[in-house]
């Protein structure tokens, strides 16, 4: 089982682990999609996306005990909400051909 659970949820990214979840804005994940370089998409997230100090200080705990957690972060960002896009632009299509 990895440490931390990630869920793309309308539009926002939910980090969770043991009861304690974290939450990435939609304003903030539009910005991290546009970041193609890891460096710049690591840097943004820790000093924009955990908007406060004790969110960034448990997101940096995480880190330590979760190797993959950038990993799973960053293609969660790039990949996750695209098939979201996708799935919510097929009922619509469906919709309009009947």
């Amino acid at each position: 089982m990895q440490a931390v659970e990630l869920y793309a949820v309308q539009n926002s990214l939910i980090l969770r682990a043991r009861g304690v979840e974290l939450l990435v804005l939609p304003g903030h994940i539009t910005e991290l999609k546009s970041l193609k370089d890891t460096k710049e998409f690591a840097d943004y997230f820790l000093k924009k996306a955990m908007v406060n100090r004790s969110a960034r200080k448990l997101f940096e705990a995480w880190l330590r005990k979760d190797n993959t957690l950038w990993r799973r972060i960053y293609h969660s960002v790039m990949h996750d909400f695209e098939e979201q896009k996708e799935e919510t632009a097929a009922p619509a299509l469906a919709e309009e051909t009947t």
